[in-house]
C-alpha cells in the first residue's frame, strides 16, 4: 500500500503539471489568435491577408490589376486567400510546437486545421483564351469614348380601337351576383 505521503506527492505533481499544461495551452491559444498571413498573387498585383480563423482581414491590389477584367480580379483575390489559408496549418504547428509540444491533443488541433483549410491553390493556371478577356478601360470623362452603335428605332404602337361591345359600365348595377 502506498504511503500517504506518497500519495500527496502524486497529487501535487499531477496538480502542478495540469496548471503548467493549462499555461502552455493559455500561451498557444494567445499566440494562434495572433496569426496573420498575407499572401500574393498575379505578381504582387492582388494581396490578401486572413487572420487566425482563416477570414480575409486585408485586401490590397496595385495599380496593375487595371489590365485585368473583373473576373480575374475576383479570382485572383480568391487565389491569394486560398494561399493565405492554406499556410495556415504550417504556422500552427510551429506555433503548437513552441508551446506545448508533441502530444494527442496538438496532433489533433494541428489535423483538424488541415483539413479546415485549403491545399495552396496551383501555381501555374492556363490563361484564358483571348477572346474571353475583356479589356476594362479606366480613365477620365475628357478622354474620348469609342462610338456607340445607333439605337434602333422604335415605332409606337398603332393606337387600340375600342371594341363596340365592351361600352358596358354597370351603371349603378353591381356586377356580382346576389342570392
Amino acid at each position: 500500500m502506498a504511503d500517504l505521503s506518497d500519495v500527496e506527492r502524486m497529487i501535487g505533481d499531477w496538480e502542478r503539471n495540469a496548471a503548467q499544461k493549462a499555461q502552455r495551452y493559455q500561451q498557444m491559444q494567445e499566440q494562434v489568435a495572433q496569426i496573420s498571413i498575407t499572401e500574393s498573387v498575379a505578381g504582387g498585383a492582388v494581396s490578401v491577408t486572413v487572420g487566425s480563423n482563416g477570414i480575409p482581414t486585408g485586401i490590397s491590389m496595385t495599380d496593375a490589376v487595371r489590365k485585368m477584367s473583373p473576373d480575374q480580379i475576383a479570382a485572383n483575390v480568391l487565389k491569394a486567400m486560398q494561399k493565405a489559408q492554406s499556410k495556415f496549418p504550417a504556422r500552427l504547428q510551429e506555433i503548437v510546437a513552441e508551446t506545448v509540444g508533441d502530444d494527442e491533443t496538438s496532433r489533433h488541433i494541428v489535423d483538424t486545421a488541415a483539413r479546415s483549410f485549403p491545399p495552396p491553390p496551383e501555381e501555374d493556371e492556363p490563361e484564358p483564351p483571348a477572346e474571353a478577356v475583356r479589356e476594362m478601360r479606366i480613365g477620365t470623362a475628357e478622354e474620348e469614348e469609342p462610338p456607340r452603335p445607333p439605337e434602333p428605332v422604335r415605332r409606337p404602337a398603332p393606337p387600340r380601337r375600342p371594341d363596340p361591345r365592351d361600352d358596358e359600365d354597370f351603371g349603378d348595377r353591381t356586377f356580382l351576383r346576389r342570392d
